[in-house]
Order: C-alpha cells, then structure tokens, then sequence
C-alpha cells in the first residue's frame, strides 16, 4: 500500500463523527505525530477528494473549516463484521439501551444497524436476537430520570481521558445549581440512577454525583487528581452505596431456608463470606458487609427465610420494624 494511501485512512480515522469536529490544524498536528508530514493545504485537498467517497461533513461558517462524519453514516473503513462481532454489537445494543438516554447511545446506531444487516445476510438464527433478549431490573424498577446526552458524553470523555470536568450541577440540598469542577474517579449504575464518583474541587471526601442533576458539561484538559488506593469495586463494597448507618461494617450471621435463599451461596454479599450447610433445608453464613440502609431492607423483606444470628443488636432492630409494620397493618384494618 502506498504512503499516500496510508495517510489518507490514518486521516479518516481521526475525524470524528458530528456534532464532534477536528479542523486541519488539528489534522496537521496528529498526522504529525504518526510521521506524516503534510502541509494544512494538502490535507485540505486531501479532505475534499475524500468526501467524494465518505460521508465527509465540513463547516465552512467557522473561521478554520471543521470537519467530521455525517453522524448516522455507516463506517465503510474498518474490516467487514463477522458473526461473532455482529453478536457482540446485537449484545450491546440489548444490555446497554436499557441503561443509557438513547440520544447516548445514537453514535452507536449505524455499527447496531450494520451488525443487524450482517447477522441478516448470513440468514443466521442470531439476527432475530433482539426479538428474544430482554433485560429486566430486580426491584420495582421506576422510571429512568432523564440523562443530558452532552453531560454524560462530557463525562465519558473526562473519565477515559483522566481529565477533570466542569459540571452545571443541583444537588438535592443545595438551594441553587453551581458550576463545579469534577475529578471523575468512576461511573456506576445503580438503578434507576447513574452516578458519577469522584471528588468536588476544593471539597473534601469522594462524592457522588447523580447526572440527571447536572444540566451542562465541558471537559477541562487538566489531569485529574486521584487517590492512589482509591478501587472503583471496594468503594462498593465499603457500602458507600448505600444510605450508610455508621462508617463501620458489620459481621453479618444468618441461618437461611433453602432453597428460597440458596442463590446468597451462588452470589455472595462480599468477599469473605463464608457458608455452612446445616441440614437439607438450612445453612448458615457469615459475611462482612456495610452497616447500610439497604441491608435493613433486604432482612426485613426476607425476615420470613432467615434468622439473624449476629449482631444481637440488628436482630432486635429488624424484630422492632416488623412489629410496627404488623401493628400499623392491624390498625389499619380496624379503622
């Protein structure tokens, strides 16, 4: 392949779709980069010629001409999708549009739309996946507050580039929105809820940040200060997550029906769990978890399957809420 030609797809890979867009200066200093050296007329002409055959858009408007693919353009110069690549976008699209605002996933659209295409033309079984794949939520599931597609694109984009982020944000308590400067540490998604972990600049502690609160977004290009033994999965497991009773965990040790709580043997509550079968009907087990709100909940609604053995303290606290729920029941009835 010629110099030429390897220029002009290492270009075409740099432009990217819209609304994004990359000017030839911007061009310029990349190709560079990859050892292309090529004055900005060049690539402009190179860009023209090009757009005859890709979906080239250009804004001549801007003082420096902006270019970028036609957002719902197919990508014509990657390699064709085989079958296990068509199954994995087919995936994506059945376990990911459920969990994000579609205007967040429409950069998305032409690879989902080819991939369905490729999975057709093979007359396979699997490009009928999506009529049989669904994706349910345990819990009540309500309703997704909407998400501003520019703020989590913002967001995105900070955290895999390790930048900070300034954020027009609401926070429940706070009496008006503030623009604020974000050191993303991690996304989790905590139906309904996206949350955005990280630290507020010139604020202590790491927060969390639900981004149907925050309204507008830019990426600052100013790395982001990270804690060195801050670990997305043992913040979870800490029991920040949840509405937290106290900073410190709690030795949890139950006695448990089978099978109604067999799938506690199957997907643990933390690391250091440990099981111990009884009888045919019962086993035991013991685990460290965080002293939250959602662990009250849960031993409430399984009160009926299990017994709490330790902490003294807890059990006497769920048999406290259960009996007020029972008496609130009966007074209820009696009215």
């Amino acid at each position: 392949m010629s110099s030429t030609a390897v220029r002009y797809l290492t270009m075409l890979r740099m432009v990217p779709r819209y609304p994004k867009t990359i000017t030839t200066t911007e061009l310029a200093s990349r190709l560079k980069e990859h050892e292309f050296s090529v004055t900005m007329r060049s690539i402009q002409r190179d860009l023209e010629k090009l757009s005859t055959d890709f979906p080239l858009l250009v804004d001549e408007k801007a003082r420096q001409y902006r270019w970028s693919f036609d957002r719902n353009a197919a990508v014509d110069i990657v390699p064709a999708l085989d079958l296990p690549a068509a199954l994995t976008f087919e995936l994506a699209r059945a376990y990911l549009s459920p969990m994000l605002p579609p205007r967040a996933l429409s950069h998305l659209k032409p690879h989902f739309d080819e991939a369905h295409r490729t999975l057709l033309r093979e007359q396979n079984p699997l490009g009928q996946w999506p009529d049989r794949v669904r994706v349910i939520n345990r819990g009540l599931g309500g309703q997704r507050p909407a998400i501003d597609a520019d703020v989590l694109e913002t967001v995105t984009e900070a955290l895999l580039r390790e930048y900070t982020c300034k954020l027009t944000y609401q926070a429940r308590n706070w009496p008006a929105p503030e623009e604020i400067t974000v050191h993303p540490y991690g996304l989790i998604f905590r139906d309904p809820n996206v949350y955005l972990i990280g630290n507020i600049e010139g604020r202590e502690g790491v927060r969390q940040l639900v981004l149907h609160r925050a309204t507008a977004g830019d990426v600052l290009e100013a790395p982001i200060e990270r804690p060195e033994d801050f670990d997305l999965d043992l913040y979870i497991h800490s029991g920040a997550m949840g509405i937290l009773k106290s900073d410190k965990p709690v030795y949890l040790k139950l006695r448990c029906d089978k099978p109604t709580l067999n799938h506690l043997i199957e997907s643990p509550l933390g690391f250091d769990q440990i099981n111990t079968e009884i009888d045919d009907t019962t086993f035991e087990m013991a685990v460290t978890v965080g002293d939250t709100q959602d662990l009250r909940w849960w031993l409430t609604a399984q009160a009926e399957h299990c017994d709490i053995l330790e902490p003294a303290w807890l059990g006497e606290e769920i048999e406290s809420t259960l009996t007020r729920g029972l008496n609130r029941s009966r007074q209820a009835k009696a009215q």
